[in-house]
């Protein structure tokens, strides 16, 4: 098979068939060609951007398109699930997460006061500075980037880490310590414009948009409101392995998108309702979002109405259930699902195995390599223990295949209670 084009980046979180880059393939691969300037009305930096200069565009002429298929970069679920349907149509495979909602959760809504004073946001960058000190202090192995809307906030924000190093003696033992890293392991700071193709543990978002001293909410949204600005979006929400933190002095019903001219605005009011949700595990309103932003995806909780492939999978389900196991059909939020979960007896909060038959997922499958497999390590690198449990054998003897998952579940509760031991 010939191996993917990449027509910037030699390494790529997701696999693709033809034209493949960290940026998705999705704009320009930089500013390089862009001119700004400011409008005198509002002091608003603004770009004008042309964009059949992108050599994206120019391979697009010669090559075939292709969506992407495979998400590897974040470690959760919920990290890549908001870019899934608003910008792929659900159509990322994405592994489900063992926890469903891990406790403290993968995105955070930190809602703070600031206010919109010379196009930043002191408060904001006082507030992601000192997230940034205490995860250093007492994360000192998890990268950290910051992003900013706006040049002048990733300026302030720069402003306050050099502050901080020259008065806090414990800050800048653990900052300098931190730039002797490697160049992909130090913390960035930059705006959305020019964060394409960076990736860390740990993302701070600085939104800075607030009301400014007369008491408005600042609505003109800079580059996002510009021609392909919801690519730029796309990429920046997209660019944690672990966990985001989202800094906001507004709440998303205070961003007045309704006369904006592009649909960048729209996904980032969109997009902070998701992170607050997430934030409180607020499963509907999580759901509620991923319909706004894709309509035709179905987001009905798996729990409320069970789905099954066949009748094999049905009587699977029902055998396990009499058993006494809490089980789960069709776990995840994308369209690559697990087919059943077993919820782990001791902790409702997670799940402690799960099972794949040979149904209609199975059989979707471009090749036996990738269901065989791409997809049994795919979910073990998310931290899934995996069973499988083929037809022919089920309707040989259901009862052995049951048997088998029981001892299974047992031997996983076994191996956690010698691991704690152990630990303690």
């Amino acid at each position: 098979m010939q191996r993917p084009l990449c027509l910037r980046y030699s390494k790529c979180s997701v696999k693709c068939l033809r034209i493949k880059s960290d940026c998705h393939g999705l704009y320009p691969p930089s500013n390089l060609f862009q001119s700004s300037f400011v409008n005198d009305d509002d002091e608003e930096e603004e770009y004008d951007t042309d964009d059949s200069i992108s050599l994206l565009n120019l391979a697009k002429r010669r090559f075939s398109e292709r969506l992407l298929q495979w998400h590897y970069r974040s470690k959760y679920e919920e990290l890549i699930n908001y870019s899934n349907h608003a910008f792929y149509n659900g159509h990322v495979q994405i592994a489900p997460n063992v926890i469903p909602f891990k406790n403290p959760p993968a995105i955070k809504w930190k809602k703070v006061e600031g206010r919109w004073v010379n196009q930043s946001n002191e408060v904001e960058a006082v507030e992601v500075v000192n997230i940034l000190k205490e995860i250093l202090i007492n994360q000192p192995g998890k990268t950290v980037g910051i992003i900013t809307f706006n040049s002048k906030q990733q300026s302030k924000i720069q402003d306050q880490i050099d502050k901080l190093v020259s008065e806090d003696e414990e800050f800048s033992s653990v900052y300098n310590q931190m730039l002797t890293r490697d160049l992909d392991e130090r913390v960035f700071v930059k705006n959305i414009e020019n964060v394409q193709g960076d990736e860390r543990v740990i993302i701070l978002f600085s939104i800075a948009y607030a009301k400014n001293e007369e008491g408005k909410v600042y609505n003109r949204f800079g580059m996002l409101n510009q021609k392909g600005g919801e690519n730029r979006m796309n990429v920046a929400v997209t660019r944690a392995k672990e966990g985001i933190t989202v800094v906001s002095s507004i709440e998303p019903e205070e961003l007045n998108v309704a006369s904006t001219s592009q649909i960048g605005p729209k996904l980032l009011k969109a997009y902070l309702k998701y992170v607050r949700a997430v934030s409180n595990s607020q499963v509907e309103q999580i759901n509620a979002v991923v319909q706004e932003v894709n309509e035709n995806v179905n987001t009905h909780v798996q729990e409320k109405e069970l789905h099954f492939d066949s009748p094999f999978e049905e009587q699977v389900y029902h055998q396990l259930r009499s058993l006494g196991y809490e089980v789960t059909t069709q776990v995840g939020m994308s369209g690559y699902r697990i087919d059943m979960a077993i919820v782990h007896p001791q902790d409702s909060s997670r799940y402690i195995l799960g099972i794949e038959c040979d149904g209609a997922m199975y059989h979707s499958s471009a090749n036996a390599k990738e269901r065989d497999v791409y997809r049994q390590r795919f979910l073990e690198s998310r931290g899934w223990t995996i069973e499988r449990i083929w037809s022919r054998n089920w309707w040989k003897n259901s009862s052995a295949e049951v048997e088998r998952i029981d001892q299974k579940v047992k031997e996983l509760l076994k191996k956690e209670i010698v691991k704690e031991k152990v630990s303690n």
